[in-house]
């Protein structure tokens, strides 16, 4: 289980990286209800003919063809802070953020001061992997604007993210003395005490959030992994299922009913458990040496492992009493969890298991 799911909630993938924008809102408000494209208007000029034919395939998710249509205003003479900005966002969304970044940045030249664009330049950094980049922008939009509690939310998740746990609390502390209610700042304090060990800190936060956002998945995932995590399996079940009651994208949904299985097979007593055969005791003993110095236990399986689930991490899966080789259930059960066994020989060659509830 994760503390979030493992795809997008709500479709805020820019608020889930800390940022507090929304990355297409301007779809559906700044550009409501654009009118069918058309390439024959004489009286129209060609640039607002360009941008509106963006705008309309922008409105009805056809991005790339929304890009190009921007991109072709552009190279016509198209400059405004307006469209830099549409373009930029689209970048971002369509996943070529090291594109949308001199976008901003255009942007930021023909209008100074534009703050939200701050904010979208940093997830662009961010989503390049430029994590003090990120910071950089969104702390110049602090300057900016010192009293936005959106601000100092971000820059809390982004200095936690950067491993800074002492700045990030200060100002997620900052943005909540200046807006007692801002959701994302509760949000990210959540994420913070799960990070430091206070559960119960933890879920008091996302609590506020689903207070604030009834039906927030996120929010509700995250409680239901803790209350999970506190052994509190009932509870976390009917979290699951609040937060169930929300979802959209299907991957999450996979992903919360992932979770749910696995807090049911807990309660069932069942065990979860990975495995690594290899051919010789000699060869076990190298795996524990790599796993010793940091290596990832499923990538090892992927890579050495002989049994059929390599693919799958050497996952067992769940099981119960006799499901699994006598020896296999005696390692399991002495072990705690995410703990690592010795080599265990058994007649196909030699295992390293890892347990996992």
């Amino acid at each position: 289980m994760s503390l979030k799911p493992k795809a997008r909630s709500r479709s805020r993938g820019a608020a889930l990286l800390g940022l507090a924008w929304v990355a297409v809102a301007w779809l559906g408000a700044a550009q409501a209800q654009p009118s069918a494209p058309s390439d024959t208007t004489d009286a129209e000029p060609l640039l607002v003919r360009l941008v509106r034919q963006a705008d309309f395939h922008a409105s009805r998710g056809e991005l790339p063809l929304a890009v190009a249509k921007y991109e072709e205003a552009l190279r016509a003479g198209a400059g405004s802070a307006a469209v830099l900005n549409r373009l930029g966002e689209l970048y971002v969304v369509t996943g070529a953020a090291d594109r949308a970044v001199p976008i901003f940045r255009r942007s930021l030249g023909e209008r100074p001061g534009q703050l939200p664009v701050y904010s979208r330049l940093g997830e662009a950094f961010l989503a390049m992997g430029q994590l003090d980049s990120a910071i950089h922008c969104v702390e110049q939009a602090r300057e900016l604007a010192p009293n936005a509690p959106s601000i100092h939310s971000s820059l809390g998740f982004l200095y936690m993210r950067h491993g800074d746990r002492s700045r990030a609390r200060a100002a997620l502390d900052t943005a909540l003395q200046l807006a007692p209610r801002h959701a994302e700042a509760h949000r990210f304090l959540g994420v913070y005490y799960a990070e430091v060990d206070s559960v119960d800190s933890a879920i008091a936060h996302f609590a506020t959030v689903v207070d604030l956002q009834p039906g927030d998945v996120e929010a509700l995932n995250n409680i239901a992994f803790l209350k999970a995590r506190q052994q509190q399996y009932a509870e976390a079940l009917e979290y699951y299922r609040q937060a169930k009651q929300g979802v959209t994208d299907a991957q999450v949904l996979h992903a919360i009913n992932m979770n749910m299985e696995a807090v049911r097979a807990i309660m069932d007593g069942k065990l979860r458990a990975r495995f690594i055969l290899v051919a010789t005791e000699a060869e076990g003993r190298d795996l524990l040496r790599r796993l010793s110095a940091g290596e990832e236990f499923g990538r090892l399986a992927a890579r050495f492992s002989i049994a059929p689930n390599a693919a799958e991490g050497g996952d067992l899966g769940f099981f119960g009493p006799g499901d699994m080789l006598p020896e296999v259930e005696a390692a399991v059960l002495q072990l705690e969890v995410g703990e690592v066994s010795d080599v265990i020989p058994i007649s196909r060659g030699a295992m390293v298991l890892q347990r996992l509830n």
